[in-house]
């Protein structure tokens, strides 16, 4: 069965202590996802079942290879999920403040696209 695109999302999350990249990709995802009502998979698209829609997640921060995909996909209460890690997003300079958990002074940020389908 085809897919169509039904709703495309973009968040940003950021990790300003413990240089966690993906607690950074999990806060990206939930910025993405936050602000959406999904309501049109049932009432337009004729959706039965949410777990039949198709999420696809993007995630780009400064070291893809640290991220624990698994974990972030765990942020998305519903569908058939995969991601994809790139390189991307930013490092900054942020207090080290070591009883917060710092290793240095990075701040992480990671960006996310949400892509959902629908048959």
């Amino acid at each position: 069965m085809a897919l169509k695109r039904f709703i495309i999302e973009v968040g940003m999350g950021v990790d300003q202590h413990g240089q966690d990249h993906t607690r950074a990709a999990e806060r990206a995802v939930q910025d993405a996802i936050h602000r959406s009502c999904l309501c049109g998979l049932t009432e337009v698209a004729g959706l039965k079942n949410p777990a039949d829609m198709v999420v696809e997640v993007l995630i780009g921060c400064p070291r893809p290879e640290s991220v624990d995909g698994e974990k972030v996909l765990k942020v998305l209460p519903f569908g058939q999920k995969k991601i994809e890690v790139r390189q991307g997003g930013l490092l900054g300079k942020t207090l080290f403040q070591p009883e917060l958990g710092d290793k240095t002074d990075e701040m992480i940020v990671a960006n996310a696209i949400v892509t959902v389908y629908v048959p």
